[in-house]
C-alpha cells in the first residue's frame, strides 16, 4: 500500500487534539456524581378524637335456662293407657297428660271405704256394752274387768275409724296419681314411654319433660375487677343477700342490637376461688319464643354515663409488648406513637381513658405508612362513620370488656 507522509504529518496534530479533547470529556464525566433524592413522605389521614356523651356497658356470654323444668314421672305402678298430648305441643296448667290404667286403684279406693263401714259400727257395740258393764258393776253384780275390756275395745274402735279414713285417703291420693296433668303452662318434650308398657314405682320411669316457655333464666359469669366496679356503683337493696336493682339486655347470636329486656334477679353468695369469678343469674320474659334454653346469648349490663369521652376509632388502634397505642401527627408533621389505656367499645369506636387530647391528629388511615420519628404528609379528614373502613366494627362478644353506645 502506498503511504503519503507529507498528508500524514499535516493531519497529525489534529488528530492529536481531538483525542485530548475526547480524554477530557470523558475524565469530566468520570468526575461526576449522582446526587440522592428523598422519596417525598407518606401521605396519611388525620383525624381528631371524637368527643361526646357515651353510655358505658359491660359484656358477658351467658347461657339461657328454662326458669322451670319438670320431669314427670310415674307414681304408681301400672300400664300406661294413654298419652294425651302431641310431642313438642304447648300445654296449659291442668290439661291432662298421661293415664295409667285407674281400675286397680278404684278398687283399692272401694275396699277401703267398705272397711271404714265396718269400723264405724264397732264403737256403737263398744259403748253400749261399756254402758251396761258400769251399771252392772255398781249394783255390785259386774266386775270391773268386764268395764275396762269394753273401754278398750271402745278405744279401739274408734282407731280403727281413723285406720281407715287414712286407708281411703292413701287409695284416692293413688287413684289420683293414675291420671297425670301439667303442673303448669308449658311446652312437652317427646314421651319417653310408648302407651302399653308397665311404668313406675319400682323403677323411676320418667314420661316426659315439661318447661316453661313464657320467662328464661340466663346464667353469666363475672370476674373480680368487673364485680368490685359493679358493687361500688350499684348499691344492694335494702334487704340483706338480694342482689344489686340491674337491668339486664339480651342478644342472640344473630342479633346486632339487645331486643331482650330482663333483669339481674340472683348473685351467688361467694366468689369462686378456683376462677375468680361469681355466677349471676338474669331472668327475661321470652312471649316471642326466641330464648330457647341451651342457647348462647350475649348480655349487657350498664354502668354509667360519660359526658365528654374521647373516642377514635378501632383501626387507629395499635398493638405491641407494652401495650395498645395510637399513632399522632406532632406540630412538625413527624409521626409519634403514643401509648393509650382504652376504655369501652362501641361500633368501631374505642373510648380513650388516658394518652390522648381532643386536640391531637391521629392517624386513621395508612398507620402502617406512619414510622415513629419520620416525617409523614398528614391529609385531614372527618371523623368517619362508626363502622366505616376495614376493621371499624366492633361488638366485643362475650369478652367480658366493657361496651358504650352515644347517650342520647
Amino acid at each position: 500500500m502506498t503511504r503519503h507522509p507529507i498528508v500524514f504529518q499535516v493531519l497529525r496534530p489534529a488528530f492529536l487534539v481531538l483525542l485530548s479533547v475526547l480524554a477530557l470529556s470523558g475524565l469530566a464525566g468520570c468526575d461526576s456524581r449522582n446526587a440522592f433524592v428523598p422519596p417525598p413522605p407518606p401521605k396519611v389521614t388525620v383525624a381528631p378524637p371524637k368527643v361526646g356523651p357515651v353510655v358505658e356497658y359491660m359484656e358477658f356470654t351467658g347461657t339461657i335456662a328454662p326458669v322451670e323444668s319438670v320431669d314427670i314421672t310415674a307414681r304408681v305402678t301400672g300400664v300406661l293407657r294413654t298419652a294425651q298430648f302431641r310431642d313438642g305441643a304447648l300445654v296449659r296448667k291442668g290439661d291432662p297428660l298421661f293415664l295409667i290404667e285407674p281400675e286397680p286403684f278404684q278398687a283399692a279406693l272401694q275396699r277401703a271405704e267398705a272397711e271404714l263401714e265396718v269400723q264405724r259400727a264397732s264403737p256403737d257395740r263398744a259403748e253400749t256394752e261399756l254402758a251396761r258393764s258400769r251399771k252392772l258393776l255398781s249394783e255390785k253384780a259386774g266386775s270391773e274387768a268386764d268395764v275396762v275390756r269394753w273401754q278398750q275395745q271402745r278405744d279401739s274402735s274408734k282407731a280403727g275409724i281413723s285406720r281407715a279414713n287414712a286407708q281411703i285417703e292413701t287409695a284416692r291420693i293413688d287413684l289420683g296419681y293414675t291420671r297425670i296433668a301439667a303442673p303448669f303452662d308449658g311446652q312437652m318434650t317427646r314421651r319417653l314411654v310408648d302407651p302399653g308398657n308397665v311404668v313406675g314405682p319400682g323403677a323411676v320411669t320418667g314420661l316426659a319433660t315439661i318447661v316453661r316457655r313464657d320467662q328464661v333464666h340466663v346464667y353469666f359469669n363475672i370476674n373480680e375487677r368487673d364485680l368490685l366496679r359493679l358493687m361500688g356503683d350499684k348499691p344492694k337493696n335494702g334487704k340483706s343477700g338480694t342482689p344489686p336493682e340491674l337491668p339486664l339486655e339480651l342478644a342472640l347470636a344473630d342479633e346486632d342490637a339487645f331486643p331482650h329486656a330482663g333483669r339481674l334477679e340472683y348473685a351467688d353468695p361467694t366468689v369462686d376461688p378456683s376462677t375468680g369469678t361469681l355466677l349471676l343469674r338474669g331472668i327475661f320474659s321470652n312471649s316471642g319464643g326466641r330464648l330457647v334454653p341451651g342457647l348462647y346469648a350475649r348480655i349487657r349490663v350498664a354502668m354509667g354515663r360519660r359526658d365528654a369521652a374521647l373516642l377514635v376509632p378501632e383501626r387507629a388502634l395499635g398493638q405491641d409488648q407494652s401495650g395498645s397505642y395510637v399513632m399522632i401527627v406532632n406540630a412538625q408533621n413527624v409521626a409519634e406513637q403514643r401509648p393509650v389505656k382504652l376504655g369501652a367499645l362501641h361500633e368501631g369506636y374505642r373510648v380513650v381513658e388516658k394518652g390522648l387530647e381532643a386536640g391531637d391528629r391521629v392517624v386513621v388511615n395508612g398507620m402502617q405508612r406512619a414510622r415513629p420519628g419520620s416525617p409523614v404528609d398528614p391529609v385531614a379528614a372527618d371523623a368517619a362513620a362508626p363502622g366505616a373502613g376495614p376493621g371499624g366494627k366492633g361488638d366485643g362478644k362475650g369478652d367480658g370488656k366493657p361496651a358504650a353506645k352515644p347517650a342520647g
